[in-house]
């Protein structure tokens, strides 16, 4: 359980801004550390679904021994103009088990933190209700974008992952009774009163703790889509209209997930962590597992640094970037934001054709392009592997501006 802060705890070795599960997962990694670590939120319930593929959550050692899963294991296919049968398992997260399991022995103030000061000695890190915490590292936590840290050059403008989704008490009917992680066909290919769309969606179906959830998503677009704006052509996919939908529905889900974007600069004092570094992943907006993933080497960092440095002095805090984003990870990410890129021009019947060659692939190739800690001559090669196979009009979109500079991504040293 969560050990609340006593008012007197005004001093610690390390302030984690942001009690989401980015936050709370390093924060219950520095205290299984050793680290003198005190975990800074508002306490706000995790709302937004979860969902993760078995193998990646399984791969998480801070949660090994616990079972976080709302519902699942289960199969899952995906459809393109065709169904793909994935043989990867796929589950939901239980966030009140999540939640419990990784603040499990933190110390936790509750409050929202109005500013950070860095001086010579110690980060000194004010509440909004005036109480100050003294620490020698400051990691923000919150969420995307950095409220603490600085983006490189300010900003970039991300792309966004918006949807739309309702909680029905039954399956939908269809095809849709099957758990599916994306359907990229056309609602109009289906129900002929479809509305017309110059953006491509796909619909997310799965079984959740209070009913089934069916999401309509736009998986990346520069501006933004209203998620609001894709209840029409989610009704149409379920053969109803949009006001009948939302009365029957057990709740809704609105969705709206920055991908890609500028991570922060390394050089600077507050380290970013979680969302706030950048870790949402380009191709899928996944970054939960992630985050819960680098939670340990990068306490293993802080742990090494501190152990390193005067008690009365700020922590040097580029060993701790470099492990929130090691090099290879950066190359990675490179890798992951040409493939955002490419994706973002597609239009609706050259993504759903993308993706078919995409769920074609080797089922031991496809899962590496999602994961934000492949390697990068393993992501490469997968790049290659989709470029060969892909129709020339597929490969005259991924070869966008620069040829030669598509063919150097393909090989990261």
């Amino acid at each position: 359980m969560t050990v609340p802060a006593k008012h007197s705890e005004a001093s610690v070795d390390v302030v984690v801004i942001g009690d989401g599960p980015a936050g709370s997962a390093l924060a219950l990694a520095c205290t299984a550390a050793g680290v003198d670590t005190l975990l800074v939120g508002d306490d706000a319930e995790w709302g937004n679904p979860y969902g993760t593929w078995i193998d990646d959550l399984d791969a998480v050692d801070i949660l090994t021994g616990h079972d976080v899963l709302g519902a699942g294991p289960f199969d899952v296919v995906a459809w393109s103009d065709r169904r793909h049968d994935l043989g990867r398992a796929y589950g939901m997260l239980d966030n009140v088990a999540l939640r419990t399991v990784l603040r499990a022995g933190v110390t936790h103030r509750f409050g929202r933190v109005a500013f950070v000061r860095t001086a010579r000695g110690r980060h000194t890190v004010e509440l909004d209700s005036g109480e100050q915490l003294s620490c020698r590292l400051v990691v923000d936590a919150a969420g995307w974008p950095a409220a603490f840290a600085d983006r490189v050059n300010g900003s970039s403008t991300p792309a966004w992952q918006t949807a739309f989704g309702v909680v029905l008490t039954e399956p939908p009917a269809g095809d849709l009774a099957q758990p599916t992680v994306m359907d990229f066909r056309s609602p109009s290919e289906q129900h002929a009163r479809a509305p017309a769309t110059e953006y491509s969606t796909f619909v997310y179906s799965l079984p959740v703790a209070d009913g089934w959830l069916v999401e309509e998503t736009v998986l990346a677009a520069r501006p933004a889509i209203d998620p609001l704006d894709l209840l029409p052509r989610l009704a149409a996919r379920l053969q109803t209209e949009p006001d009948a939908l939302l009365s029957s529905a057990v709740r809704t889900e609105s969705v709206r997930i920055p991908m890609g974007g500028a991570r922060p600069r390394r050089n600077q004092p507050i380290v970013a962590f979680g969302a706030a570094a950048g870790y949402v992943n380009p191709t899928s907006g996944y970054s939960v597992v992630h985050s819960m993933l680098m939670a340990t080497p990068v306490a293993a960092a802080i742990e090494a640094v501190l152990g390193t440095s005067p008690d009365d002095e700020v922590a040097d805090s580029i060993p701790v970037w470099n492990a929130v984003w090691p090099v290879a990870h950066r190359r990675t990410r490179t890798l992951h934001d040409y493939g955002l890129d490419m994706l973002t021009r597609l239009d609706a019947d050259q993504t759903r054709q993308f993706f078919g060659e995409f769920f074609d692939l080797p089922p031991d190739m496809w899962p590496k392009y999602m994961r934000s800690g492949t390697p990068p001559t393993e992501l490469s090669a997968v790049m290659a592997r989709l470029f060969r196979q892909a129709p020339w009009s597929t490969r005259r979109r991924l070869m966008v501006g620069n040829p030669m500079a598509f063919a150097r991504l393909l090989r990261p040293s």
